[in-house]
């Protein structure tokens, strides 16, 4: 017999009301989301209605250049961009040459950061390491402009037992961590910011290592389903880090929009988000993860982080880091 029960969508498995009220952040000014992927300017009504809706003000895309200028003349000083390479052309030849003319064409329009993907299946694509000639060309353009520097390096360790398995292919992730290390040693001080929690929010210690070592290293905390997976592993731990660090972290989503998105997908990672870490909510989270069973999906455990730690995360951290080169947020 034919299934006809109706489809649970992965970004509302729990039914929440995601259009009920929710009142702002408690923060002086406009909050900002440091790390998203907002690709088309058709996608743009929805993303801001949803973003509206939780209080979400300003946002740095990561999306194609071409898509740059119209997302700019509709939504003005409410979108900055991260420069980054065409995605699909990765490993394509000429796609490093044409990654520098893209760097260019966001410098041109007002970019000061720029992004490296260095995710173990990138590097695998790109045949590209931090110690490749590769990286240090793109580097060095980025440096010349005095651009603050983004990396999304590691993956999640799930993924390093699973897909990754083959670290003849991906290598390992303490090579990977090891040339991470040595990439921010080697840029004298420029504004690097670890995507992602730094890549290894499964290991406080490794991030908490890397931040003693490197005063210019920040880390944001986007990764919807990532982070509410490793921040209920480690609920307690997790508080004391970004307390301890609140000068340095910074919010992001890494919201990705699409055709097929609309305003309640774009609203679960909102909220998601907020009750992770302005509240003390413990409940199930709304967004599948595609990574674990049915019986093992995780519960939210919320940091309830304090007043002045959430002021930094969501507005002046981001405020401060793009002070340093010359972006008045």
């Amino acid at each position: 017999m034919d299934d006809t029960s109706p489809q649970v969508p992965e970004h509302n498995r729990t039914g929440q009301n995601l259009r009920a009220p929710m009142p702002r952040p408690k923060v002086r000014g406009k909050v900002i989301d440091f790390h998203c992927h907002l690709l088309s300017a058709a996608h743009a009504s929805a993303w801001f209605a949803a973003a509206d809706h939780y209080g979400i003000d300003t946002f740095f895309t990561m999306g194609p250049l071409e898509e740059a200028i119209r997302l700019k003349r509709v939504w003005g000083e409410r979108i900055h961009f991260n420069a980054v390479p065409a995605w699909r052309d990765i490993g394509t030849t000429g796609w490093v040459d044409d990654w520098l003319r893209r760097l260019d064409g966001f410098y041109n329009i007002g970019t000061r950061i720029a992004k490296f993907h260095m995710a173990p299946g990138t590097l695998a694509r790109a045949n590209m390491t931090f110690d490749s000639p590769i990286f240090h060309r793109v580097l060095k353009a980025v440096l010349d402009r005095r651009m603050i520097i983004m990396s999304h390096v590691g993956d999640p360790e799930l993924w390093y037992q699973s897909k990754y398995a083959d670290t003849a292919k991906f290598g390992t992730r303490d090579l990977h961590y090891q040339l991470f290390a040595e990439a921010i040693e080697s840029v004298d001080g420029n504004p690097w910011v670890g995507a992602h929690l730094g890549g290894n929010p499964e290991d406080l210690p490794r991030l908490q290592g890397l931040l003693d070592r490197f005063p210019n290293l920040w880390l944001d905390c986007s990764a919807t389903r990532w982070m509410q997976r490793e921040v209920c592993c480690r609920r307690d731990a997790m508080r004391e880090f970004f307390i301890r660090n609140q000068d340095r972290i910074l919010f992001g989503s890494d919201q990705v929009s699409g055709d097929d998105r609309g305003f309640d997908f774009y609203a679960s990672r909102f909220w998601v988000h907020r009750k992770l870490w302005e509240t003390a909510f413990v409940g199930d989270s709304p967004i599948t993860d595609p990574d674990l069973p049915e019986m093992q999906q995780p519960t939210l455990r919320g940091l309830c982080l304090p007043d002045p730690v959430l002021q930094k995360l969501y507005r002046n951290n981001a405020v401060r880091l793009m002070a340093s080169v010359g972006v008045d947020i």
